[in-house]
């Protein structure tokens, strides 16, 4: 019996939303600061229409900032059902969800119109045993609304190439929900140029690709500017060696799972990376257009990746998460390159390569069983049952409410009691301890030091002892200092 066409990508997109809210169930989702600015700077423009996260700087007049050191889109994504009166948390589930349906049936239908059915199932099994993609979508982050834009581009560059405007237009949307989607304008602005033609036309389709991503950035920029939000500075960043050893580590963890000894998980990634690269090969031969279109996607997205670490943010880190993009265009590229080899190849190569195949994704599947395990078991970061039930915590709602709170970790804050705070001083100098005294007295409030600080920041204990301040409480999670009691 022939299976419709149709049924595999809409399985695989339907299984996609199942597993994404099975996966974050209760205490899911995962919560991290990123999370506070996301979820933070939505209930801002669903209350009041601005893009305000619930921290601020210790001389802020009223304990928020401006949303600056990430794009908008995912915020303004939540905003509406928000403003409905949605809960954000759960909406940014359902959002996720969807995002991963649609990110999963896009890359199913890709691997199937090149690579046939069997290339369809592999790409769908490939994407949902894989580490990045499922802690993306284990947490409250912008990274699956972004991936479903990226394969939105991938399935236009190949399938519509032709209309660079809709590309650009796209790539200009991805951009406001990641930053690094302004690779993909770039990918369209490349694409564009490639096309046949006279030269001034592609150069014209290249300028309609690229447009947009410039425009909303630019536009973005001065309202960045304009508001004095918190960006990145621009500047040649040292370190590069260990980012690259990290990015190598995380390819040769996805490429070899299981595998724990570095020399032959290395040995082992390699001679995966060479089977792959000659499959990769032979079938850009018999499709040239869909594995150019995913390499030049690929491609670009790595390189503003690698410029964002040279010049942007040393801190930036090639972990799973940063390369999930990455991470999906090389699986619908193998997997509709496998199912255009697997056709022709001899019985032999072709048992083979199933047995090996087997081999990964059973120890792929395990790997990433394990690691959704360890994430969710008590809740990953302020979702964790132990942080909630904290004694910290329960002082923070009770004894803190009457305080305003100044402390080197706002989102513990936030996500404790769902209120905004001050952050602490950045240094100890004189001038910054006496203005900051004058503001902790006048708004009555205490300084806390939580054993994970969120940044760098003036020593809490070296602050209060400048201050002459007494310990009110101290926990496991923290420390709480105010005026001395007599």
């Amino acid at each position: 019996m022939r299976v419709p066409r149709p049924l595999l990508p809409l399985a695989f997109a339907g299984a996609a939303f199942v597993a994404v809210l099975w996966i974050t169930r209760v205490p899911g989702p995962g919560l991290d600061p990123d999370a506070m600015s996301y979820l933070g700077a939505a209930e801002s423009f669903a209350v009041s229409g601005t893009l305000r996260i619930p921290v601020g700087t210790w001389d802020s007049p009223d304990g928020t900032e401006a949303l600056g050191h990430f794009p908008p889109g995912f915020s303004l994504a939540l905003a509406g059902p928000v403003a409905l009166g949605a809960d954000p948390i759960q909406t940014a589930r359902i959002l996720e969800a969807a995002s991963a349906a649609a990110a999963a049936g896009m890359m199913v239908w890709m691997a199937l119109a090149v690579g046939g059915p069997a290339a369809a199932a592999l790409a769908g099994a490939i994407l949902f045993i894989t580490p990045g993609f499922a802690l993306d979508h284990l947490r409250v982050l912008s990274e699956p609304l972004f991936l479903a834009f990226a394969a939105l581009t991938l399935l236009l560059l190949w399938r519509a190439p032709g209309r660079p405007l809709v590309h650009g237009l796209v790539a200009a949307v991805a951009s406001v929900v990641r930053y690094a989607g302004a690779s993909l304008g770039g990918a369209a602005a490349l694409w564009a140029l490639s096309r046949p033609g006279r030269v001034r036309r592609r150069l014209r389709s290249a300028a309609l690709a690229l447009g947009p991503t410039v425009a909303v950035q630019l536009a973005w920029a001065l309202r960045t500017r304009a508001e004095a939000a918190q960006v990145r500075t621009f500047g040649l960043r040292s370190g590069l060696g260990s980012t690259l050893h990290e990015g190598w580590d995380t390819l040769t963890a996805w490429l070899a799972p299981g595998v724990e000894q570095p020399v032959f998980r290395a040995v082992l990634a390699l001679a995966v990376l060479v089977l792959v690269a000659a499959v990769l090969w032979n079938a850009a031969r018999l499709e040239r257009t869909f594995f150019a279109a995913t390499g030049v996607t690929a491609a670009c997205y790595a390189g503003l990746v690698l410029l964002s670490r040279l010049f942007a943010d040393q801190r930036i880190p090639l972990d799973e998460r940063l390369l999930s993009p990455l991470f999906l265009f090389a699986t619908v590229a193998v997997a509709a390159a496998a199912g255009l080899v697997w056709r022709d190849g001899r019985p032999a190569v072709r048992s083979t390569g199933a047995l090996l195949l087997a081999v990964w994704l059973g120890a792929s599947a395990w790997r990433t069983g394990v690691t959704v395990h360890e994430a969710r078991e008590g809740g990953w970061g302020y979702a964790g049952t132990d942080w909630r039930q904290s004694d910290l915590v329960r002082w923070l709602r009770s004894e803190g409410a009457g305080y305003a709170l100044f402390s080197d970790n706002p989102a513990d804050v936030w996500f404790a009691t769902g209120r905004r705070s001050w952050k602490l001083p950045c240094t100890l100098a004189p001038d910054s301890v006496s203005v900051f005294a004058a503001a902790l007295r006048q708004r009555h409030g205490v300084v806390i030091g939580f054993a994970s600080p969120l940044e760098e920041m003036a020593r809490p204990d070296s602050l209060a002892a400048r201050l002459g301040l007494g310990e009110l409480a101290r926990f496991e999670g923290g420390v709480v200092w105010g005026p001395a009691r007599r």
